[in-house]
């Protein structure tokens, strides 16, 4: 009797932990959800003068349709920063040198690199040059990406709680330095030109093509 009334025993503790585990995966399943972007309801946004309204084409892509411009660039901060807000905070940081403070040494290299590049600084020089124009349009987008940050009735996306930060308020130069970044991206090809370049003097156009 003793050999199986642990057998029993021990299969309703295993059967336990197991309901367990599953409920436990059930619910973070559900609280993660929560993260995913808002495609329907309604939500009040502080800085719009008239309704927008958002909708998403069969591949998700969004389209707004405003009033104003400035609910424009306010309604499309904040559909942004829902949709991909790790991708921001991620890119922002790279810009200003400041990936170590989340990921650890790995980017330290990164950081120095960049911070003497002074690609924010730069990006902080180029914003208070704008036309005004400009500027209002940076700084509304700049309202609602804060406002999506600043809310509180759902969870940030799983890559904050996974380093355990959450992200800073959102700057006008954050969205400057996106530029400066993706045109240092683009322009990593300088050695090849440069080469292109010298061939050129040597080779003619079909040649260098046939080398590339």
């Amino acid at each position: 009797m003793a050999m199986k009334w642990g057998l029993r025993r021990s299969s309703t503790i295993a059967g336990g932990f197991l309901l367990v585990c599953i409920l436990a995966a059930a619910g973070a399943y559900v609280w993660l959800r929560g993260s995913l972007p808002q495609v329907e309801g309604e939500k009040l946004l502080a800085g719009l003068t008239a309704p927008v309204e958002v909708g998403r084409d069969a591949d998700g892509i969004v389209k707004l349709r405003a009033e104003t411009l400035s609910d424009a660039y306010l309604a499309l901060g904040y559909v942004h920063a829902q949709d991909r807000l790790w991708q921001m905070d991620l890119m922002r940081r790279t810009g200003a040198g400041r990936l170590s403070e989340v990921v650890g040494e790995a980017t330290l290299d990164v950081d120095r690199f960049i911070r003497t590049l002074g690609l924010y600084r730069v990006a902080e020089a180029n914003f208070a040059a704008l036309p005004q124009d400009t500027r209002a349009a940076i700084e509304s987008y700049t309202t609602g990406v804060n406002a999506f940050i600043s809310r509180r009735d759902r969870p940030l996306p799983l890559e904050f709680h996974l380093l355990g930060y959450e992200p800073e308020p959102w700057r006008p130069a954050d969205s400057v330095v996106w530029g400066k970044l993706m045109a240092f991206q683009l322009s990593n090809n300088w050695l090849s030109e440069l080469r292109r370049a010298r061939l050129a003097e040597h080779l003619t156009e079909a040649q260098i093509e046939r080398l590339w």
